[in-house]
């Protein structure tokens, strides 16, 4: 089966959510006039990609990111060639080779990827195609055989999520002026010259190598599908095809009325100003029940709130530790207990819940249930679950059931769109941010005022460092949390250098003076990490602390050996400003007191 359209009437992140929706396995390719970019999927999860410049590779990433030498890629580049007849993936390779640990190539793959992805949301013409007879899944070979674990596949509204992210922070520095170079110029091959040979291939070659494939054994040689063959990309009719799956059993016209619903989703477009209220928030459902997680990341979609559905009791706090580190209050929806149509018994669901609350207390928890199921819906309010929404059982009335369905979906989704996660006033972090302005008023030096930003930091993360800005390098001045317990304070942290001479997240909040919150995976930020030790989160906070108008300082945070937890980034913000402002007050007092001694 092959499809092929336009991306003038179809978004790029559109159609990628609906590949992974459904399921499908097969290759994704764009053409425009700026060249060809592919992204492979394998049941809806992606598994290689390709940039639009090849010399953007999957082994000059994994370099370029620190995950292996250039040694090391040399040396499986030529174990690959001389097994060629096996087309082994170079991921592959690494990891058999002991070059390359699984969780450094799930990073590296998902980097290519966000590469790819990102380089095509800013396209807005040229044609895509998705064939899902394009490739051969092996049941052996590739990263996914022997003993080395779990295949190499990533979970493709994850990946968007960070996409997202990474495209909107370049389109605001291209909005204030900042250059922003090119991913070719930052991920130039390391090995162009031993790439010579390959510039003899014909455009429409695959390889696994370029890829970045991890788990596809081999790929089909054949003639590229003349675009007349090809049926016309309709998500609709997509849609259609799994809906039969999923209610069938049930009359067509059923079928058909809820494919109807879908379809208005689908075709509706969300106002700019709706879109912007719903970009800090994500949906993370657990449940087990194919058409409610299909349907509910279908109708969210409409409104750009990505929709994240496990039913992996293990995979449930990965992924809302990612959404907070992508700045995302994730709203996790437990679906119903076990019923005669099966799902997860009632105490599984109230572990779950109570461990979640643990870790994240901040995290708001819906919970599903059948009207019917009193009990349960009451010790649910008893766990401090915020809302139960009741949902339809197949079981119970299934001559309604579609109707009733729709009914609940509807529901559902104006309450996601609704639902606003607003601190309390009586929050901690909102006290504490009280009595910080309060005690600004009074500081009498800098370095008070910095300090309490750093005790700020510190409360929200279990490390925080204050940095001077010197013209080549920051400085550390002192820290809470890195040589010493948290509880004994402030202590001496001039030890730690770090140096400005290469791009980095933290010469970008020197340059810029914007707030950072989220993964940093660059040079200088691994040369802290063996000095203070890497924490268990890779999510890592910059406040700049501007003074007459330039970065003067900056508070680093990060979680230490403790997980990822809620992060009031508009407080911290508010806090850093204000703190700046009390900076500059205290010098200029500071030069008025010297100049009333001097006279």
């Amino acid at each position: 089966m092959a499809f092929t359209g336009d991306l003038e009437n179809l978004h790029i992140v559109d159609i990628i959510q609906l590949i992974h929706t459904t399921r499908k396995s097969g290759i994704f390719s764009v053409k425009g006039s700026k060249g060809e970019s592919r992204i492979v999927f394998s049941n809806g999860y992606i598994v290689g990609a390709n940039h639009k410049d090849n010399g953007v590779r999957i082994g000059t990433v994994l370099v370029k990111t620190g995950a292996i030498a250039i040694d090391d890629l040399k040396e499986a580049l030529a174990a690959a060639k001389a097994s060629v007849a096996e087309h082994e993936p170079l991921l592959a390779a690494l990891i058999q080779m002991g070059k390359l640990k699984r969780e450094d190539a799930l990073k590296g793959l998902k980097k290519l990827v966000e590469l790819t992805i990102v380089e095509l949301m800013s396209w807005t013409k040229g044609t895509f195609t998705f064939d899902a007879d394009a490739i051969i899944f092996a049941s052996e070979g590739g990263a996914s055989s022997g003993d080395m674990g779990p295949a190499v596949e990533l979970d493709a509204q994850m990946v968007l999520m960070d996409a997202l992210r990474i495209f909107d922070e370049r389109e605001r520095d291209r909005a204030n002026g900042k250059e922003v170079p090119s991913f070719e110029a930052l991920y130039a091959d390391v090995l162009p010259g031993e790439r010579a040979g390959e510039a003899k291939e014909t455009p429409s070659t695959i390889t696994a190598d370029v890829l970045g494939l991890a788990d596809i054994d081999r790929l089909e040689k054949k003639i590229p599908r003349p675009i007349s063959e090809m049926e016309i990309f309709d998500p609709v009719a997509i849609h259609r095809q799994k809906i039969k799956e999923l209610l069938a059993g049930f009359p067509d016209r059923e079928q058909e009325a809820f494919v109807s619903f879908l379809k208005r989703s689908v075709d509706r477009k969300a106002a700019p100003d709706g879109s912007a209220q719903q970009a800090g928030k994500a949906v993370v459902l657990f449940s087990g029940d194919m058409l409610i997680k299909h349907s509910a990341m279908t109708i969210c979609k409409e409104d750009g709130v990505p929709v994240f559905a496990t039913d992996e009791e293990s995979d449930l706090e990965r992924i809302v530790a990612q959404c907070l580190s992508a700045m995302r209050m994730p709203v996790v929806v437990f679906d119903s207990p076990a019923g005669p149509g099966g799902g997860f018994p009632e105490e599984t669901i109230i572990a779950l819940r109570n461990r979640l609350r643990g870790t994240y207390p901040a995290v708001p928890l819906l919970q599903l249930a059948a009207p019917q199921e009193s009990s349960f819906i009451l010790r649910s309010y008893s766990d401090g679950v915020w809302a139960v929404l009741p949902k339809p059982l197949k079981e119970v009335r299934k001559e309604t059931y579609v109707q009733d369905t729709i009914q609940f979906l509807s529901a559902f989704k104006s309450y996601i769109r609704g639902f606003q996660y607003r601190p309390d006033t009586n929050d901690r972090y909102v006290k504490e941010l009280k009595k910080d302005i309060k005690a600004l008023r009074e500081i009498a030096t800098p370095s008070d005022a910095a300090l309490v930003m750093l005790a700020t930091v510190a409360e929200m993360f279990d490390r925080a460092v204050t940095f001077i800005v010197r013209p080549a390098e920051l400085i550390g001045e002192r820290a809470v949390g890195v040589s010493t317990d948290k509880s004994l304070g402030p202590t001496h942290a001039d030890r730690l250098k770090i140096p400005l001479s290469k791009p980095s997240i933290f010469r970008d909040a020197v340059e810029k003076g914007l707030a950072y919150y989220g993964e940093g995976k660059d040079e200088a930020l691994q040369g802290l990490f063996q000095e203070i030790g890497r924490p268990l989160s890779p999510a890592v906070v910059l406040l700049p602390l501007i003074s007459d108008r330039k970065v003067v300082a900056v508070v680093y945070g990060d979680f230490g050996k403790n997980k990822a937890s809620p992060v009031q980034l508009d407080i911290l913000e508010i806090l850093a400003q204000q703190v700046g402002i009390s900076l500059e007050y205290a010098l200029f007092r500071r030069q008025m007191t010297k100049a009333a001694q001097k006279s």
